[in-house]
């Protein structure tokens, strides 16, 4: 556990105390441990819970300063290659050895800074799949960095405003650029990459290259079964740490089975608590299969017990309106039991949607751009023609309608132009009404498709959010299914074995045997029909707050290029109608509560 942080002139000029205190106090929750060290032109530091251990630390070492979060899963592999007692001292050696490409040797999830005295440079690297979060703010030869952006802004020591491309990007739901953050000029160093500074400016390095991994043809099906198998226990057991152990439990394929693996591994159940999204009670009508009933399959067979949802009065609603906390907010009420449990880690199966269980998705635009019309026509045939249609209008359609007239999923939502100040849509017009997105299909085959959800970022988007609050409960999140080594192997495994037979998911089901619960390993659908209901009932009962607070809000305290009357009638409109489910699964009005509470807690 741990966060870091630190102030470094490349200019040579000396950084005080003054300035690294506020900068602590600002990056660590209330209560954290904290070590700082200042010599020079630089101050760096490390803070963490205090009823656990750090696993950020320093270590100095020739011309090198290392200030590393950092935990390693092949220190065997890179043993073989130097010696090491610290995980930072590995990464120190490491970079020694291979310079700034020395991170793609490292299986870990760390964020770290390397200070490299002689060269006057400073690197920044961030894991493969971005664990562990990093941001910084650059100008004048002044780096400033911690593994979040509040920190920053809240320590005063830089001059920042609201980012107003990046509101707009979430107001509209266009495609968000990763690097930005919600504060001018405070960005995210991306995920397989390495962030030089030196006094010419900065230099961006991409180490992690699973764009050139190439496929195995050679390689049979029941040997990607058996490969794929080995790896996942590897990755699960070796993230695996002394003390209360927590894994979410949706019911699903992906979540199940790393909680299958974790408690075919832990001899005393006690120590292995779920958590499921899914309430205990529920009182109303709901769609779909009940994801319970394959919970509690799971839980008598492994003899696990699973700790359900339970949100009090607005929770739900309060939890969307935490500025630090913008990605899944439902998380953070199982945060809050995982903290009270004592739980020292918790695992997800976040990831196995885009990777090693990745279902049929993208295979229409696979066939249909490779030619490979023949079978693209059994697969219509087997899924069926209504089916079909309606695949190859979402994967294939909008690639071939230009100017992206087409939208894969639903147009843009115009009608938050009612809410917008005349002056900030001229300003920004460009950018609302020109704004390019990506089809995330892409023109190239089944590979290209999960790259393209590698590179959207908006997995280390989730990662990100997570792991601040995380921090904050006593605890860290570990996500098995996005090992390097099992996505690099993913990446190299034939494309047809990922839609084998037309069948979804059937390589990581097949893998799973014997360890999954049979119930949910050959289940063949994915739904969370109860935990949505409940969802959406939380959402319901918390109008009447979302309302209050908007009417609430002081005259000054509303951002200036809103209309809030705007907002209000719309709201006194629709209140308690059904259209204000619409309205407000948009996230319009959550978000404009979360950017005013934002701009008031850190500008």
């Amino acid at each position: 556990m741990g966060f870091i942080y630190g102030i470094i002139n490349l200019d040579g000029k000396t950084v005080q105390q003054e300035e690294i205190t506020p900068l602590a106090r600002a990056v660590k929750w209330d209560a954290f441990h904290e070590q700082n060290e200042i010599e020079d032109n630089y101050a760096l530091g490390y803070c963490y819970h205090p009823e656990g251990e750090s696993k950020a630390g320093i270590f100095k070492f020739e011309d090198l300063i290392i200030l590393a979060d950092i935990r390693i899963y092949n220190t065997p592999e890179l043993k073989k290659h130097f010696p090491f007692d610290s995980p930072e001292e590995g990464f120190a050696r490491a970079y020694l050895l291979w310079g700034t490409s020395c991170a793609n040797y490292i299986n870990g999830d760390f964020s770290v800074v390397v200070i490299h005295r002689k060269k006057n440079e400073v690197h920044l690297f961030r894991d493969h799949i971005g664990a562990r979060p990093l941001t910084y703010w650059f100008h004048e030869n002044r780096l400033i960095f911690a593994s979040h952006e509040f920190g920053i802004v809240k320590s005063g020591l830089v001059t920042t405003s609201l980012c107003e491309e990046k509101l707009i990007n979430e107001l509209f739901w266009f495609k968000e650029i990763y690097t930005q953050t919600v504060f001018e000029q405070v960005f995210k160093v991306i995920p397989g990459h390495c962030l030089s500074f030196s006094q010419n400016g900065k230099k961006l390095t991409k180490y992690w290259k699973p764009e050139e991994i190439k496929q195995n043809k050679t390689l049979s099906f029941a040997d990607a079964v058996a490969k794929l198998r080995a790896l996942m226990i590897a990755a699960t057991h070796s993230r695996m740490e002394c003390g209360k152990t927590g894994v979410h439990v949706s019911g699903g394929i992906d979540s199940t089975g790393i909680a299958s693996i974790l408690a075919d591994h832990t001899k005393e159940k006690s120590q292995l608590i779920g958590y499921s999204w899914t309430p205990e009670i529920f009182q109303g009508a709901f769609e779909g299969i009940d994801e319970k009933e394959f919970i509690e399959a799971f839980s008598t067979e492994k003899k696990v017990f699973i700790n359900y949802l339970r949100l009090e009065k607005n929770e739900f609603s309060k939890n969307e309106i935490i500025p630090e906390f913008e990605k899944m907010q439902i998380e953070h009420s199982t945060m809050k039991m995982a903290g009270k449990d004592g739980v020292k880690t918790l695992f997800s199966g976040w990831g196995g949607d885009e990777f090693v269980s990745l279902s049929t998705r993208g295979t229409y635009n696979h066939l249909f751009f490779n030619f490979k019309w023949l079978t693209l026509g059994q697969f219509i045939y087997k899924t069926g023609i209504k089916s079909g249609i309606l695949r190859l209008r979402t994967e294939v359609l909008p690639l071939l309608i230009p100017f992206g007239l087409l939208h894969t999923y639903q147009p843009k939502n115009w009608s938050n132009l009612n809410y917008l100040r005349t002056n900030f849509i001229k300003k920004h017009w460009k950018n609302i009404f020109f704004n390019n997105q990506k089809n995330i299909f892409g023109y190239g085959n089944r590979t290209q498709f999960m790259l393209n959800l590698l590179h959207n970022y908006h997995i280390p988007n989730r990662m990100d959010s997570w792991a601040i609050h995380a921090e904050r409960y006593g605890f860290e999140y570990k996500y098995p299914l996005l090992d390097k080594e099992v996505l690099e192997f993913w990446f190299s495994i034939p494309v047809l074995y990922t839609y084998q037979n037309m069948q979804s998911r059937l390589l990581y089901r097949e893998a799973m045997k014997g360890i999954l619960t049979e119930k949910i390993r050959v289940r063949k659908d994915k739904g969370e029909g109860l935990r949505i209901a409940y969802t959406q009932q939380n959402q319901k009962k918390g109008e009447k707050l979302v309302k209050n607070l908007i009417h609430s809000i002081p005259e000054k305290e509303h951002l200036s290029f809103f209309r809030p009357e705007s907002i209000k009638k719309t709201l006194d409109a629709v209140a308690g109608k059904h259209k204000f489910k619409e309205i407000q699964r948009q996230n319009m009005f959550v978000l404009y509560l979360r950017y005013v509470e934002l701009v008031k807690k850190y500008l």
